[in-house]
């Protein structure tokens, strides 16, 4: 380890990596402490609530719950995502990142990409819900489908393939020698 601390960018990366993980555990951790109240404390919080707003029903309270509980998934798969990034950042500071095991990452990287993806999806149909239960309320709230999310499961498909074959043609070469 001690080249990440040489190469300024790896240490940097290093560091982004840890403050960016600590904030997935954290709103992750805050999302599955508070859904529960928002589920089962409903009846109570629309009582206190009900004034204030208009429109608000159990329902309301039980998809805002929903999407505690998919935003804590979702964070939760971004914590991995993450975790995955720093170890081949790792290896890289080690000086040898054509291994398999960083293509297993990137191709790890690329399911939890569409994995979260599609978490967009039922997150932003709850939103929507949510918002319609209050009609005195403006929202421009949209679910749809995101290229750069794709886009970036492509790419590290594609990687996954390139570091492969790296470590593949390295091997080969070891055995030559």
């Amino acid at each position: 380890m001690r080249s990440i601390a040489r190469d300024p960018l790896l240490a940097f990366a290093r560091v982004v990596l840890f403050l960016a993980m600590g904030l997935c555990g954290l709103v992750g951790a805050v999302m599955l402490v508070t859904a529960p109240f928002m589920i089962f404390g409903r009846f109570s919080i629309l009582d206190d609530v009900s004034a204030d707003l208009e429109g608000a029903t159990t329902g309301t309270f039980l998809a805002i719950g929903g999407v505690m509980l998919l935003v804590a998934v979702a964070a939760a798969l971004a914590f991995l995502f993450l975790r995955h990034l720093l170890r081949i950042i790792d290896s890289v500071g080690e000086g040898d990142p054509f291994v398999p095991v960083n293509a297993t990452r990137l191709a790890a990287m690329a399911w939890l990409t569409i994995a979260i993806e599609a978490l967009t999806y039922p997150i932003g149909g709850l939103g929507i819900l949510i918002a319609r239960s209050f009609p005195n309320v403006h929202s421009d709230l949209e679910v749809g489908f995101s290229l750069s999310g794709v886009l970036l499961a492509v790419i590290l498909f594609i990687l996954a393939r390139v570091f492969r074959k790296g470590a593949q043609m390295r091997a080969d070469l070891e055995g030559m020698v």
